[in-house]
Parts: C-alpha cells; structure tokens; sequence
C-alpha cells in the first residue's frame, strides 16, 4: 500500500509540467501589467490570491479600460471561473473520505482546470497528501511567472517595453487557439464571442449606455447562454474535451 510520503512525491511530480506551463503565461501577464504602470507588489498579490491567469487578463484588461465599479470585477472574475464550482462537485466525489470539509475548501482554490484533469485519472480514491503534493508547484509557477516577467519588463530598453503592450492580446490568444483548432463549436462560439464584443465596444448607441467593463460580462454571458442551447454538449464531445485535456498534460 502506498504511503503518504510516497503520495505526496507523486503528486509533487505530476505538478511539475503543470507549473512549468504556468510560467510563461504569468510571465505574460506581468508583462502587460508592468506596462501599464500597475504597482508590482499589489499586482504580486493579486496574482497570489486570484490564481487564475484567464481572470488576471479580463481584470487587467478592465483596468486598463478605466472600470471603476468594484461589482464589475466581482461579476468578472465570478462568470470566469464558475466552471471551477462544478470541478469543485465533481471531484468531491473522487476525494478519500477522510478528508473532511476544511480540507476541501483548503483544496478548493488551487483546483485549476489542469489540476481537475490530472487528479480524476487518478485510480481509485485521491488522499490529501496527494493533493497537497499536486497544489505546490503549480502555485509556485504562477509566482515565478509573475516575478520573472516584472524583473524581465524591468531589464528590457524603453523602445522594446513599448512594444510589449502586445502581450495581453498574446495571452487570450493563447486560451483560445488551441480549443478553436480542435472544436467548431468553439471556433462558432470564439466568432459569436467577437460579434457581441464588436457589438456592445463599437455601436456609439449600446456603448453609452453601459458602464466600463459591462460589455465584457454581458458578451460572455450572452455567448455561453446561447452556445448551450443551440451548441448543446454530446458524447462525442465529451470525448473530444477528454482528448483535449490529455494533450494538454
């Protein structure tokens, strides 16, 4: 029988790719926030406390876009990472029985998507000392990431800090392009996505009427509504989101 010890070297090497991958995407975020003179320290905090480099970007982009309401970026980061609520149920079932319910709450922030992926293949019952192996180095990388690309951003010439103004728009390209290769109801709901964004930003009419940072929430809740009525999800692409996830390990 496996021991905790043992457990938690497991979980700490299976962290490993997923930490390595988080970096140059935290990187990434640094970078954009570093230049728009956002104060590292807060910013290092955020990092820390969000975890999670999809809402870090639509906060930033808020910011950077002068949204003022603190509602906004509640909504925001609620409506983006509401599908962690349902890995949240869904792994409940997999955990050990002993782990009670502070445990799982403490579990319950470092529950990322690649995280999700890992743990439920999983054979038989996850301990906590496997999560607690898992959660570490992920959380780490995303730390790193963050330090790294200020010290980075810091290090480069005025001329070429101008130009990494381009980073934010790197990184939400880089959360969309893989899925979109693979799924054309992503690629439909990525286009759908676009229109009511262009919709609600470039109509001199709608933008008037909404506060800063409105357009995003309204957009991604109009997007994933009509996405599951008219693009409801099936076996087949339940498998295919199984695909995906493995790729992305």
């Amino acid at each position: 029988m496996v021991n905790d010890k043992e457990l938690f070297q497991k979980g700490l090497k299976d962290g490993i790719a997923i930490g390595l991958s988080y970096i140059p995407a935290a990187m990434a975020i640094s970078i954009a926030a570093t230049r728009q003179n956002f104060p590292f320290g807060i910013w290092e905090l955020m990092s820390a406390l969000l975890y999670s480099t999809s809402a870090l970007a639509a906060i930033l982009n808020l910011l950077s876009n002068g949204a003022t309401a603190f509602l906004i970026y509640i909504l925001t980061f609620s409506i983006m990472n509401f599908r962690h609520v349902l890995f949240s149920l869904s792994l409940s079932q997999k955990l050990d029985s002993k782990i009670g319910v502070f445990g799982r709450i403490l579990f319950a922030p470092f529950n990322t998507d690649e995280i999700y992926s890992i743990v439920m293949q999983q054979p038989g019952k996850v301990k906590s000392s496997y999560l607690l192996g898992i959660s570490i180095i992920p959380y780490l990388g995303q730390v790193v990431g963050v330090t790294a690309g200020f010290l980075f951003t810091q290090s480069l010439p005025e001329s070429l800090k101008s130009a990494m103004g381009i980073t934010l728009y790197a990184v939400f390209l880089a959360l969309i392009v893989p899925p979109m290769r693979k799924s054309v109801q992503v690629l439909i709901a990525v286009v759908l996505a676009g229109i009511i964004s262009w919709a609600l930003e470039c109509i001199p009419a709608v933008k008037a009427s909404l506060p800063a940072g409105a357009p995003m929430i309204i957009c991604t809740l109009l997007t994933c509504t009509l996405g599951a009525i008219f693009m409801p999800v099936n076996s087949e692409d339940e498998e295919l989101e199984e695909e995906m996830k493995k790729s992305n390990m």
